[in-house]
């Protein structure tokens, strides 16, 4: 199945979702991680570069930490890119049991291949 790029924002966020809720067993951190390129780096809020290991073991070891997490996407918006590449603006709020989010503006970086998009790299940074 052929998604769109925006499609798969909001698919990774939701098994984000639940890897972190642990609505899924550590089994699927296979399935979460085959999303990233080999050579995926991303900026996280905090300012520090993670190549494809260090997110992984970030999930791995956030399995279930955040019990009750919301996470939401909007305000989706498509930069122009050549093809292959996708490249999206989104904002990002996570909550924790109903309260307040807590806003990201992120920029993301894909490649469609093989009838999928796989995630190439990933800037967040927190919301005004």
């Amino acid at each position: 199945m052929d998604i769109s790029a925006e499609h798969e924002i909001h698919l990774l966020h939701d098994k984000l979702q639940a890897w972190l809720r642990a609505d899924v067993g550590t089994d699927a951190l296979e399935d979460l991680m085959a999303h990233f390129s080999a050579d995926f780096s991303m900026v996280g809020i905090a300012g520090r570069r993670m190549d494809r290991k260090a997110v992984q073991a970030l999930f791995a070891g956030g399995h279930g930490a955040r019990p009750g997490l919301q996470i939401s996407i909007d305000a989706v918006q498509a930069v122009e890119a050549p093809s292959p590449l996708a490249v999206l603006r989104y904002r990002e709020g996570h909550s924790v049991d109903g309260g307040a989010p807590a806003w990201r503006e992120s920029l993301a970086v894909l490649r469609h291949e093989q009838g999928r998009w796989c995630w190439l790299a990933l800037h967040e940074v927190t919301a005004a």
